[in-house]
């Protein structure tokens, strides 16, 4: 029988892959993996950085600049300073693809903050967006706040794309007034 033996360098090597792959409270300063990024207020979505703060109905990055949502979509933001205060701006900047307009028709986005309801808006030519709402401060009153947005149509590519698309997504922020 013949046994194999790791060098000194290669467990050492493999000693820290272990560590870095294994969820552990203390990682130690060499690894990189679990290196968090802080809670930002403005996400984009081509950022793998900040995918954490993409809560869910967000798809992969596509062309290193972009990712698809789903109908119904969330993103977690951080307050910004003095929002609590004077209250703050969401403002996310998405597209709306020629396809979409030609399939579904004119595409309603809304959104909410805690209990607060933002105003929907209508879009009926493709092209980029900035939807901007005002947010009152009692709804910035803690460190982060969930942002959940929805569109009323969505589409399916066919084909072995089954997923659900509703807009295009670049950026997501929140600033104080």
């Amino acid at each position: 029988m013949t046994r194999t033996f790791l060098t000194r360098p290669t467990s050492r090597r493999l000693a820290m892959a272990l560590l870095c792959l294994t969820p552990l409270a203390v990682v130690p300063s060499g690894c990189k993996l679990f290196r968090r990024t802080p809670m930002q207020s403005t996400v984009h979505t081509r950022d793998p950085r900040t995918a954490g703060q993409l809560v869910d109905g967000f798809y992969g990055i596509e062309a290193a600049a972009w990712r698809w949502t789903a109908k119904h979509f969330a993103v977690k933001l951080k307050t910004p300073a003095g929002a609590a205060q004077k209250g703050g701006t969401l403002r996310f900047v998405f597209s709306i693809t020629d396809v979409m307009i030609q399939k579904s028709g004119p595409i309603t986005l809304s959104a909410k903050i805690g209990a607060t309801d933002l105003a929907p808006e209508t879009y009926s030519a493709p092209g980029s967006y900035a939807y901007q709402r005002d947010v009152p401060a009692a709804e910035l009153g803690k460190s982060d706040v969930t942002v959940a947005f929805a569109v009323d149509k969505s589409m399916v590519p066919g084909g072995p794309d089954l997923r659900e698309l509703g807009v295009v997504a670049t950026t997501i922020a929140l600033e104080s007034k």
